[in-house]
């Protein structure tokens, strides 16, 4: 294995389920304000809502920032599987086994890579939001299917430059 650093996956998914706790709860609070904000008339509290909302936001951005590194592991996943094919069990020999491990080799150092990513992100999400989570429960929330990739808009045609004035 080496001399690197693995993953704790279910340390992962813990923070994982504590930052989406953390998130709903954030989102509870703004709706609090919100409903105070209507059913008592305090614009004063506005400012308030809006803070939380773009803290909301960072938190969001932090767990989807986890989910694309998850999304990665996925997607190495079904390259190593339909590399490998379908295996017959009953007739599974040395040869297969060999070639199996052999186009897994270039996929390891991959995951490595992205395992590193996490542990650099768990420990960036624990050094951020650590003391905000600790006591919270997870909340064990299914991660969405991957965003389909949005072709990049054709950049708009430069706009002519305005006539100097004199």
């Amino acid at each position: 294995m080496g001399d690197h650093i693995m993953l704790d996956l279910e340390e992962w998914a813990l923070v994982l389920n504590k930052m989406l706790r953390f998130h709903f709860n954030i989102s509870e609070d703004i709706k609090a304000v919100v409903q105070a904000i209507r059913t008592e008339m305090k614009p004063e509290l506005i400012p308030l809502a809006e803070e939380k909302a773009n803290f909301g936001k960072v938190v969001k951005k932090a767990i989807r920032e986890m989910w694309a590194l998850e999304y990665e592991v996925d997607e190495l996943q079904h390259k190593f599987a339909d590399s490998i094919g379908t295996m017959d069990l009953d007739n599974l020999d040395v040869d297969f086994i060999e070639d199996m491990m052999l186009k897994a080799k270039p996929l390891q150092s991959v995951l490595n890579v992205i395992r590193g990513k996490q542990i650099t992100k768990l420990e960036e999400i624990k050094k951020t939001y650590g003391d905000a989570v600790k006591d919270l429960d997870g909340m064990v929330v299914s991660r969405p299917a991957k965003p389909e990739e949005k072709a990049a808009p054709a950049p708009a045609p430069a706009a002519a430059p305005e006539a100097v004035k004199a």
